[in-house]
């Protein structure tokens, strides 16, 4: 739907007035397929998804038709739906998904430190790659720490974890390439005096956010459909659970708040009563702080909001670029300072709660609330008005890098 209603802007400028010149200059339609080939190969590399729920069986020959047709569109692509379902988070909100992707690195290194393993298991632990004799994901210490489970896990050796990855040199090298070569343009420009489209400060804003969401999973595992299933069984002798929850599941905003912190106290996921985590699982609230002796809870959150406000410092760089109207230049600004500034307000405002009394959960629920919502509202203005102010970019946008500049010559 974006590259349309870009593609509908770029008919709509006459190529008399993009370029007069081929050779220095670039048309409109360049500029937006580079934007949207690094967005979406940013998006497409950077998110590595938990290992999703087990696809249902393929209907029998005797199945009716809609049943088919169902299971080939829906229940036989939800591995690729859970990863779509990360890749629009990515898009809207990528702070969410560095924050998932950083809380995930410190319980892998965690887990792979505290049991003796390869980093790589230690992923796998933490993105529910390890199931039991009943199909329910090994993922807490109390379940690792259960009969046999630990010996079983280290049995299973790193070489054949990696195998499962869909990811390849290869990919991930030409999405690392086109950031790269997105950056140097970028940063080519602003040194030869050229204003950049607001769709390439946005580009630019997305490229790097993922790119520090795609260090962070480098040792992940890409895209694996299947858990190893071990033979042993992860419940303690004596326990009962119940299914799926134990008091009728998390409320909406408790929701909102697993999606932002990724950790889960027993009563609103219990791994012994499912058969996969959740798709922004990071950890039992009790292993994080735990084993999070480096970086608390309080420290990652916190690194978490400033990618936020690194992210809308990134659109900052558009201040005095020419906008097609006055107040679309002050939509901009003013969304690019809330972007900038809620996340800090969340860090000073949480600051308050520790470190006070004069703040309650019911105030901080409402606080998260209000600049939540604000935060929301100025992110999809940033998502609008790079594709608005398309319409009428100035004459210097279309000039191309005068690259000669760069490379030595007689």
């Amino acid at each position: 739907m974006l590259f349309l209603l870009a593609t509908v802007f770029a008919h709509l400028r006459s190529t008399k007035d993009e370029c007069s010149d081929i050779n220095d200059c670039r048309r409109l339609f360049d500029i937006i397929w580079s934007c949207l080939v690094t967005i979406f190969l940013c998006i497409w590399v950077s998110v590595h998804p938990n290992v999703p729920p087990p696809t249902p069986a393929r209907p029998g020959k005797g199945a009716r038709v809609w049943n088919r047709v169902k299971w080939s569109l829906l229940d036989g692509n939800r591995p690729l739906l859970h990863r779509f379902k990360l890749m629009v988070v990515a898009l809207i909100a990528p702070e969410l998904i560095i924050g998932l992707a950083g809380k995930q690195a410190i319980m892998a290194h965690a887990f792979a430190h505290e049991y003796d393993v390869s980093f790589t298991h230690g992923f796998f632990i933490v993105m529910g790659g390890f199931v039991d004799a009943n199909g329910h994901p090994i993922v807490t210490k109390k379940q690792i720490m259960t009969g046999n489970v630990l010996r079983e896990i280290k049995a299973v050796p790193e070489s054949e974890i990696e195998d499962k990855s869909k990811g390849d040199a290869f990919s991930k090298g030409l999405a690392f390439c086109q950031g790269l070569w997105f950056i140097a343009q970028c940063v080519a420009r602003r040194a030869q005096h050229l204003p950049l489209a607001e769709l390439e400060v946005a580009t630019l804003a997305f490229a790097t956010i993922n790119a520090l969401t795609w260090a962070l999973w480098l040792p992940k595992p890409l895209d694996v459909r299947t858990p190893f299933k071990l033979s042993v069984t992860s419940v303690p002798a004596g326990e009962r659970r119940l299914f799926p929850y134990s008091r009728g599941g998390p409320t909406p905003f408790e929701r909102f708040e697993l999606i932002f912190t990724n950790l889960y106290a027993l009563y609103e996921y219990d791994p012994l009563s499912n058969v996969a985590v959740p798709t922004f699982w990071c950890a039992a609230y009790e292993d994080f702080q735990i084993f999070s002796t480096v970086l608390s809870m309080g420290m990652a959150v916190c690194a978490q909001l400033l990618c936020g406000s690194l992210f809308g410092a990134i659109h900052c760089i558009a201040w005095a670029t020419a906008f097609p109207s006055i107040a679309e230049m002050w939509l901009w600004r003013a969304a690019a300072l809330v972007l900038v500034a809620a996340p800090l307000i969340l860090i000073f405002y949480a600051g308050l709660e520790i470190q006070t009394t004069l703040i309650s959960d019911a105030h901080w629920q409402v606080a998260l609330i209000i600049v939540a919502s604000t935060y929301s509202l100025a992110r999809i203005i940033l998502l609008v008005l790079p594709l608005s102010t398309l319409r009428s970019l100035p004459a210097a946008a279309f000039r191309d890098v005068d690259w000669s500049v760069y490379i030595p010559h007689l």
